[in-house]
């Protein structure tokens, strides 16, 4: 597994370092591009390390410093390379490196949240969850904590979804990171009141309806997951009261509205991802 790592020599590049490590260690062929994008005024384009790559052509003491610190804190046994670039847009340079390297994922460090309670992205993931092409998996301090009191394991993926169109799809890419990871998958359902006309009689048949069609689907495509329905009055209780496990990563699905192979956050998915304390990904349409 190979994931490319949105880095920056801060509190946010080691988040998105740590994350990106624990992700791929335990696959069959754990690896890391850890990038490192400069303002296009800068004349750096280059790999580090390695001779063959031009490391020694034109990188500035700065960013060599930045490369070897961050490939410091890589862990043995994951396999890093680092990229410096000039690019024009960071999330574009992001992007345009995920599909060159062929990465599994973008990794990025430090999610913000809204006074609100809204997701907040810094502006290069707000950009990359509206146009990238790959998953584009995030951490935050709280996030870590998780993953640190699991020894820095992930130890399940839990995939948030409807029973409308794209289910299948979000499933189906939490069931791969799951079977890389070697770890359970869960599929989960947020309802609130609001959901329904007429709560007092509607809702329970359909939460019964919604459990139903998320074991049929998930039996029909060969998965074994366990299924959990969370009704509160509204979405940010349902949110709320969802349990987790130290270590797991919750994965969210594009908007429908995104074009192919794209990513779009929705409303719902903005307050999913405001309100979680663990890792994070959101995959394309």
């Amino acid at each position: 597994m190979n994931l490319l790592v949105g880095y920056t020599a801060d509190q946010r590049g080691a988040e998105a370092l740590e994350l990106a490590a624990a992700l791929v260690q335990g696959t069959a062929t754990p690896s890391l591009t850890i990038s490192i994008v400069v303002p296009a005024t800068t004349p750096f384009s280059a790999i580090y390390p390695g001779g063959d790559h031009g490391f020694d052509s034109i990188l500035s003491d700065k960013v060599d410093e930045w490369a070897v610190a961050a490939l410091a804190q890589v862990p043995q046994g994951v396999s890093a390379k680092v990229v410096a670039r000039s690019v024009s847009s960071v999330a574009e340079g992001l992007i345009e490196l995920a599909v060159e390297v062929g990465a599994h994922g973008v990794v990025l460090g430090g999610r913000k949240r809204h006074r609100a309670g809204f997701f907040m992205p810094g502006a290069v993931a707000n950009a990359l969850l509206h146009a990238s092409p790959v998953p584009v998996f995030m951490s935050s301090p709280q996030a870590l904590a998780s993953l640190r009191a699991a020894n820095g394991q992930i130890t399940g993926m839990t995939a948030f979804v409807g029973d409308r169109p794209g289910a299948r799809e979000v499933i189906a890419n939490a069931a791969k990171f799951a079977t890389i990871r070697k770890v359970a998958l869960r599929v989960a359902t947020l309802v609130a009141d609001s959901d329904v006309s007429d709560p007092a009689t509607e809702l329970d048949p359909h939460l019964v309806r919604t459990k139903t069609f998320l074991t049929e689907l998930t039996e029909s495509m060969g998965l074994q997951a366990s299924i959990e329905v969370i009704s509160r009055q509204s979405l940010d209780e349902a949110i709320d009261s969802l349990a987790w496990e130290a270590g797991e990563i919750a994965i969210l699905g594009s908007s429908r509205l995104a074009a192919s192979r794209r990513l779009f956050v929705g409303v719902n998915a903005q307050r999913i991802l405001g309100k979680l304390h663990v890792p994070m990904a959101v995959i394309p349409n």
